[in-house]
């Protein structure tokens, strides 16, 4: 990777779990090299890492001493690229530090070293976008707009999404479309000029948020992610499916943390008496954020369950079969755009959030 990035996934063994992230971030390549003064390698931290920590209650000013992983797997500079896509794919590993000496130098990230060649297997994995809503609380916006061509920074949302599945690494996308889809097909085409293959899944009526995936036929043959239309977000959907896939779940539940603020203090109480009291308590909850990553084998589950159904009831299913079901924290800018509200916050977010710096 070039120097200037590079500078950047390097961090200090006091850094705080936010500063990870920054650096994370920056680099772009979902890893952070914490080195000392002399910039021997201590250590890695990686994005799967940030958001394992984050479900387990870490917070962003907590230091990253506890989830530093102390010996790495390292390469030498100048490994071929052969050798070091046989460690990772041995060691089910991403990126690998590239040493000289004790010294870090640079690091291997798999996705750059597989697209110089078009052999991301990211590639193959679908996108299933739900785009059929009717989106009857943004009226009256939506009476003759599809509630995904809704312009957010003078764009449709929905454009935004395909391009963020494409710089994403993948290129098949499954559209669900029921409400006014012509206006999307027609928009959208066949996706070429969004860089991305898509397959239009049409519902002759609605079939709710997970309906229309039995009509994708034998498409969704591995693992694939599912998203709603109505997001305006930057969640790393490479880094979801890769976390999917690490933690063997069956499916994965893109998870928002939400903060709910009681402006009263809250007594607890055993019968009559008073055990506790907190003032103004801010109590923590992860909500569904309307982003999936699923194996193929749980639709299988959801065969007999009615023509019409949510990824809530595919969750429930699936919990109930006794299938590994787990959270993926979206840590990144993240809005559903639902009421009137939410549309208007997304339009003065917009330029602070996804305008690209000059």
């Amino acid at each position: 990777m070039n120097s200037i990035r590079f500078e950047k996934i390097l961090i200090h063994s006091q850094a705080t779990i936010r500063e990870a992230i920054e650096s994370i971030d920056a680099g772009a390549i979902e890893i952070a090299l914490v080195v000392d003064e002399k910039r021997l390698l201590v250590g890695v931290v990686t994005d799967g890492d940030i958001r394992r920590a984050l479900l387990r209650g870490f917070g962003l000013d907590d230091s990253i001493d506890q989830i530093v992983h102390r010996d790495p797997i390292t390469l030498p500079i100048g490994t071929d690229k052969n050798s070091l896509l046989q460690r990772m794919t041995d060691r089910g590993v991403d990126q690998i530090p590239l040493m000289r000496g004790e010294q870090v130098i640079d690091v291997a990230f798999i996705r750059d070293l597989l697209r110089e060649e078009d052999e991301d297997p990211q590639l193959s994995h679908p996108v299933v976008l739900m785009a059929g809503g009717r989106g009857t609380r943004l009226h009256p916006l939506t009476e003759q707009t599809p509630k995904p061509m809704l312009a957010v920074g003078g764009r449709p949302l929905l454009e935004r999404l395909l391009e963020q599945i494409r710089d994403a690494g993948f290129s098949r996308v499954l559209m669900a479309v029921n409400y006014r889809a012509e206006v999307i097909e027609e928009h959208f085409g066949d996706g070429s000029r969004f860089g991305v293959d898509i397959e239009y899944l049409r519902e002759e009526r609605p079939l709710g948020s997970a309906g229309a995936l039995r009509l994708a036929g034998t498409e969704l043959d591995r693992p694939f992610e599912v998203m709603n239309a109505d997001l305006l977000t930057n969640v790393n959907l490479g880094a979801l499916m890769r976390f999917h896939l690490e933690e063997d779940h069956a499916v994965t539940v893109g998870v928002r943390q939400y903060v709910l603020e009681l402006p009263y203090g809250v007594v607890e109480l055993d019968g009559t008496r008073v055990i506790g009291l907190s003032e103004k308590p801010k109590p923590r909850y992860f909500v569904n954020a309307g982003v999936y990553a699923v194996n193929p084998g749980v639709l299988s589950l959801v065969r007999n369950h009615g023509e019409a159904f949510d990824m809530t009831d595919v969750i429930g299913i699936a919990l109930a079969a006794g299938l590994r079901v787990g959270g993926f924290p979206v840590r990144e800018y993240w809005l559903d755009i639902g009421q009137l509200g939410d549309y208007e916050r997304a339009e003065n977010d917009h330029e602070t959030y996804f305008s690209t710096p000059g």
